[in-house]
């Protein structure tokens, strides 16, 4: 038996047939045109208030630790 591969996405830029991330998304390998998940840039500005916040505590505790 032979697996066939049937594509439902093909890349809004070049036409090439691409397989979606486990979210939603690809990256074309032809083109390497992106297209993002939903929900990516909210999860991305999560993630840098996350990484702000943990920075901003590793320096205050930091500055403890010199007294």
């Amino acid at each position: 038996m032979v697996a066939v591969d049937t594509y439902t996405r093909y890349c809004e830029s070049c036409g090439t047939p691409v397989t979606e991330g486990p979210e939603g998304g690809y990256v074309c390998g032809a083109c390497f045109h992106v297209v993002e998940p939903r929900g990516a840039d909210e999860a991305r500005k999560r993630r840098r208030i996350e990484r702000a916040t943990m920075v901003a505590e590793a320096a205050r505790l930091r500055q403890l630790q010199r007294y």
